[in-house]
């Protein structure tokens, strides 16, 4: 590179950063890397010689070129032996990638220089929330683990364990404002979320520990676990993107959690939303609450256990349309819903609201529900030839085994005794296929209505990816306060890796799994070759695409610990111009 200084007819000096190179044809040709200006203008703004500080730039430029492409010559005595203490040995550079998402997606680094000057810690909670997040995300551990592996963090980690444990603290007493600036930063940085339409759905996470205590207590597990558990309600936008997610005790029904849920996640207060949910969250108190609000539902109906009148005519052959090929039935009829409103005077009325009911069935459906079956009836046949019906019935594992007051082989009256019960297989296998969905949304289309229910399995996915990928659980945490934090934790660490697979998708057309980022993100690891530098042996399709997505070249074999610096400075940048554009293009 060098200057080129162009008088003009005016007898202005315009100032260009220039370099050569040889076309196809081996001719020497120049091209301009830098337009900067004229020298009077330089001048006035109070550079004395533009010239020469340009020069001494062109030179520095140079040499940054010179040492970036130049071999990197490492001496290695052969008898050198592996220091087993060094803890430095290794460096994760996939860090890079999820602190560009920290910083310049959801705003965190700017959440917290905000409430330096008000902060009395002696430690940075930020440094301890990158740490901790990164490690949730590249290989979940508990707190002391991921600080004592603080060494492969690729920035510095002053903080101690003790610093650790205050930070979640801290963090904690934070949670609602972190959530409510992560939200306005994603929009800030990516543009207008889609929260027209919000995915709920309830999960709960299990305690190894015996006793109550307030928070973690006894309630219906999703595992079947006896021990204390603690309930997650979690909010996703239109697009699968995590908006914002509560916490419960145990004891606390499903049901019971999605109105305080709204109420602190601010849907009241906004654009009208339709909430989308399944049967479990389908209460009088939910659908009011949606109506009073000027908000809409989408909620599946069980039919099982729906009344009379709408059992048989979903179960009612007239009406339905067909696909043509048999394999999808539908039909839908407008309706009443009567739900419970309490008034100024304290009093609880009975309201109706118009509803749409929407009824389909499809093979697929019935052939899963057949095959789930079979496998239950496989459980009870051998629960009775094991002679021990009673105890797996109780146990919910021998659903189809009946106690009858006749013993079968004798005929022996007043002899409790088990059998399996074909008016209850038979029962049950009048539903195989079908599904009803009610919703306040009486405009919206049949197709439309069940294209928005199907989103569900975007909430069940990510609780899925919370507790198997992001590894929620266990939680090695005691006290409620820490037990929160860890669970604002797990919530970052989903909010980041859903906002990696939606741009790797966006960049390459396909969508990675959790499991494959985590992979890929724990594998882009350095190995030191000596004081200065650090050998990278790691690369596939998806560490490069991870790589375009936050702006950060990840192909380098070898990096000295400057240009490490430098990546992880970079993170806490704007991103790149072309990076935002694609995001904002799609």
């Amino acid at each position: 590179m060098y200057l080129r200084k162009s008088k003009k007819k005016s007898g202005r000096v315009y100032l260009t950063i220039v370099e050569g190179y040889r076309d196809e044809r081996g001719k020497n040709m120049s091209r301009t890397i830098e337009s900067l200006g004229y020298v009077d203008d330089f001048q006035r703004q109070g550079i004395a010689d533009p010239i020469a500080h340009f020069t001494e730039e062109c030179a520095r430029r140079n040499e940054e070129r010179r040492s970036e492409t130049a071999p990197v010559v490492v001496k290695i005595p052969p008898r050198q032996k592996i220091d087993k203490r060094d803890r430095g040995a290794q460096i994760e550079l996939g860090a890079a990638v999820v602190d560009g998402y920290l910083n310049r997606d959801l705003g965190l680094l700017d959440f917290f220089e905000r409430r330096r000057t008000a902060r009395k810690a002696s430690f940075d909670p930020y440094r301890v929330l990158e740490l901790l997040v990164w490690d949730r995300i590249a290989h979940p551990s508990s707190k002391r683990s991921a600080w004592e592996g603080r060494g492969r963090f690729p920035r510095k980690c002053p903080f101690s364990l003790d610093d650790t444990y205050r930070a979640l603290t801290y963090l904690e007493e934070r949670a609602r404002e972190l959530v409510l600036h992560m939200n306005e930063s994603i929009e800030g940085a990516r543009g207008p979320r889609d929260a027209t339409r919000l995915y709920y759905d309830v999960t709960n996470y299990y305690f190894e520990v015996e006793d109550e205590d307030g928070f973690r207590m006894h309630g219906v597990s999703k595992e079947n676990r006896r021990s204390p558990i603690v309930q997650m309600g979690l909010f996703l936008d239109a697009d699968g993107i995590p908006l914002d997610y509560a916490l419960f005790p145990g004891n606390v029904p499903d049901v019971s959690t999605l109105v305080p849920a709204m109420e602190q996640a601010g849907v009241r207060s906004g654009e009208r939303v339709v909430v989308v949910a399944d049967k479990g969250l389908n209460a009088s108190a939910n659908i009011a609450r949606c109506v009073l609000d000027r908000n809409g539902f989408i909620f599946s109906q069980s039919v099982r256990g729906a009344d009379a009148g709408l059992k048989g005519w979903v179960l009612s052959e007239d009406g339905y349309e067909s696909n043509g090929s048999g394999t999808y039935r539908i039909k839908s009829r407008q309706a009443e819903r009567a739900v419970y409103v309490t008034g100024a005077d304290g009093r609880r009325r009975q309201v109706k609201i118009p509803v749409k009911q929407v009824a389909f069935w499809s093979r697929d459906f019935a052939e899963r529900s057949r095959r789930e079956r079979e496998k239950v009836i496989e459980k009870s046949l051998r629960s009775l030839e094991r002679g021990d019906a009673g105890r797996a019935f109780a146990r919910s594992s021998a659903r189809y085994a009946k106690a009858t007051p006749v013993d079968p082989e004798t005929g022996e009256v007043g002899r409790l005794a088990w059998a399996l019960d074909e008016a209850a297989i038979a029962q049950d296998a009048r539903y195989d296929g079908y599904y009803c969905i009610i919703t306040s949304e009486v405009d919206m289309g049949d197709g439309e209505i069940i294209d928005a229910y199907r989103g569900l399995w975007k909430i069940e996915e990510s609780f899925r990816v919370i507790k198997g990928d992001l590894g929620a659980r266990p939680v090695f945490c005691s006290t409620e306060t820490h037990i929160r934090a860890h669970f604002l934790i797990c919530f970052i660490a989903l909010v980041v890796m859903r906002l990696i697979q939606a741009d790797v998708e966006r960049g390459t057309g396909s969508r990675p799994s959790a499991a494959a980022v985590q992979e890929a993100l724990s594998g882009i690891v350095g190995h030191r070759l000596d004081e200065n530098h650090w050998l990278f042996d790691y690369r596939t399709d998806l560490t490069d695409a991870l790589g375009g997505a936050a702006g950060v070249d990840l192909t380098r074999r070898a990096l000295s610990k400057g240009q490490v610096r430098d990546i992880m400075a970079a993170m806490r940048k704007p991103k790149p111009r072309e990076v935002v554009h694609q995001q904002k293009r799609h």
